[in-house]
């Protein structure tokens, strides 16, 4: 597998074929080798789903100095600011001391922090409040067929979706799957969330859909987690060729405890109502997620208290 990967990195687009597809390029890029990196910025600023798809394009460009030049910037475009510090994780939550004020004073932990030294000060105040555990997500990507256009980009937000939602303690981990199944990012990995974009930009996929070998691969990663909360991300048309019933697998997932939701890349009738059958076998929930902008609304709505 990993040999496969690195002979779909290889794989790339030259000028002529970027320009067809991309009426931006000449702005963005006036020349061989260049990159006006304002000029991308303000592609994805007019237009998300035309700005992304090209960001996506062109990393991988046979132009190899554009091609780096876009890799570097592309987590800072397409990655929202960091979080507010306050907790409003979902989940069911646990008392604990907290030093922020909480529901009542744990004057024990107080009175621990007294003995250190003679004058009690505002910081050592210690409180009990609602904590929730830390997630653990894995997104499943479905890469059966053509990945290039849309779905790869599509797939790069939702990573950016996620990798955006992290806070310390959190984990992502990143599958992607057509007749066979890659790990992209492992759960454990201690590398910054964004290196996954890397990846999925070199991603090509496959032929035949075997969302269920998919779905085994993610939960495979989710039972890494340090966390009991574990959340599956699924996106895909819900269509499976090859392979066993999903729908079962994701049942097992529900009866351990682990959520699987569905993102509808297609809003076909058929696609629509297997991503809902999935969700609900899994215990989770399903969002259509039919272009690249859509991925951070959909996210929040899957992963919602």
């Amino acid at each position: 597998m990993a040999q496969l990967l690195r002979e779909q990195s290889r794989r790339t687009t030259g000028r002529d074929e970027l320009a067809a597809r991309h009426p931006d390029l000449q702005r963005v890029s006036p020349r061989v080798g260049q990159l006006d990196a304002a000029q991308l910025a303000a592609a994805l600023h007019e237009d998300p789903d035309a700005g992304v798809r090209l960001l996506a394009d062109l990393t991988r460009a046979t132009d190899e100095s554009l091609r780096a030049q876009v890799r570097r910037l592309a987590a800072r475009l397409l990655l929202a600011p960091p979080r507010p510090a306050q907790d409003d994780r979902s989940g069911t939550g646990r008392l604990a001391t907290v030093s922020e004020p909480g529901l009542d004073l744990d004057l024990d932990a107080t009175l621990e922090r007294f003995a250190e030294h003679p004058r009690l000060r505002a910081d050592d105040l210690r409180w009990r409040g609602w904590r929730r555990p830390a997630p653990a997500y894995v997104l499943l990507v479905d890469a059966s067929g053509s990945t290039t256009g849309a779905p790869l980009a599509t797939a790069v937000t939702t990573a950016a979706a996620l990798a955006g939602r992290l806070r310390p303690g959190d984990e992502l981990g990143v599958v992607a799957f057509w007749s066979a199944a890659a790990v992209l990012r492992d759960l454990r990995s201690p590398a910054p969330a964004s290196t996954v974009l890397d990846a999925l930009f070199d991603l090509q996929g496959g032929d035949t859909t075997d969302l269920a070998l998919g779905l085994r691969t993610a939960l495979a990663q989710a039972a890494l987690a340090a966390t009991p909360r574990r959340e599956v991300l699924v996106l895909t048309d819900g269509m499976a060729n090859t392979g066993t019933d999903p729908l079962v697998v994701a049942a097992d997932a529900a009866r351990a405890g682990c959520r699987v939701h569905a993102l509808a890349l297609s809003g076909e009738p058929d696609a629509v109502v297997a991503c809902d059958r999935l969700a609900a076998a899994g215990g989770g929930r399903s969002a259509p997620l039919l272009r690249p902008s859509q991925a951070p609304g959909a996210v929040a709505h899957v992963l919602r208290p």
